[in-house]
């Protein structure tokens, strides 16, 4: 009878494929780009308006006190619209405290000009340009703050979409740890085998077992393996799957067996022969031995693989001749 030595074996895992990992950050990240651009065409149409200058009527100028009156009125819309249009601000920059300067000092000016009661023709016609062209930096104190509005909303979108590709590493880097931690877990209590034997057995009439390599007389294989102490295997009921190949290459089944599928960590899902089920007292040696019968054993390399916590922990072959 010939054997092969045990290998043992620990096997780095396969990791699933990530079907649907970023599925849902491309779903937020298109509502969120989908509710900005709807939110820009909004604002784009209200700032349009807002940016226009208003339509100033010209001024008889000859009539002094109505002149002053009309001027007072064109005055206050103007300094109206100029403050409406702060309120929209959500951020300053330097260019429009400049701005902001040059306004008020203006308005100073064209109100110093409008509280004179007696005001003349030629100190209202300096009023008049002055409003003309304080109507003008208001529109453009407008554009500007449109501009400076458009920016903070871009902002605001790379902002959200950062904190959404933040919060999807975060989470991935902490589904990444449970794995680590959990697949850690496994290897540690995972147990190594040794002493492990395969054996042909001859039963005779008087149900004494001798031991064959030989195909046409044995009547069973028996396995047999220590488990070596580990610490880390908590004491209860535990499984080790086998998996028995004939010399064609097929599974072998055991008698009263329950086969299935195993998931493993390098290899995918494996089929196996059957599962062993024991107690184990934890930190202790312990042999597990099981029997093959029932089967015509034909000549042939025979192959049986442990598998425990979806890792191979052992294989082995024997020749019957």
């Amino acid at each position: 009878m010939e054997t092969e030595e045990i290998k043992n074996y620990s096997e780095e895992p396969q990791q699933p494929e990530k079907k649907k990992g970023g599925q849902a950050v491309i779903i937020a990240l298109a509502l969120l780009l989908l509710g900005s651009l709807g939110f820009n065409i909004y604002q784009y149409t209200q700032q349009k308006k807002s940016t226009e200058e208003i339509q100033l009527v010209n001024v008889n100028l000859k009539d002094t006190e109505n002149a002053r009156v009309q001027l007072q009125q064109q005055f206050d819309d103007l300094s109206y619209d100029y403050e409406m249009a702060k309120t929209q601000l959500r951020m300053r920059d330097s260019v429009l405290t400049e701005r902001d300067s040059e306004i008020a000092a203006k308005q100073n000016e064209i109100q110093s000009i409008l509280n004179k009661k007696n005001a003349t023709e030629s100190e209202l016609g300096k009023a008049q340009k002055l409003i003309n062209s304080l109507n003008g930096d208001i529109s453009r104190y407008k554009q500007e703050i449109a501009v400076l509005q458009a920016q903070n909303d871009s902002l605001m979108v790379t902002v959200d979409t950062l904190n959404i590709q933040h919060q999807r590493i975060s989470g991935e880097l902490l589904a990444e740890k449970g794995r680590a931690d959990e697949n850690e877990r496994n290897l540690r209590t995972t147990f190594s085998i040794s002493n492990y034997q395969i054996t042909g057995l001859k039963v005779r009439s008087s149900g004494k077992e001798v031991e064959t390599d030989k195909a046409k007389r044995i009547d069973k294989i028996r396995v047999s393996f220590d488990l070596d102490p580990n610490q880390y295997a908590e004491s209860g009921e535990k499984q080790i799957y086998i998996a028995i190949f004939k010399p064609d290459g097929k599974l072998g089944k055991f008698k009263n067996a329950s086969p299935g599928q195993l998931e493993t960590w390098a290899n995918g899902t494996v089929d196996y022969s059957d599962m062993v089920n024991f107690n184990y007292q934890q930190g202790t040696k312990q042999n597990i031995t099981f029997d093959w019968e029932d089967y015509d054993f034909p000549q042939g390399n025979y192959k049986i693989v442990l598998y425990q916590n979806g890792m191979k922990i052992g294989q082995k072959s024997m020749e019957l001749k």
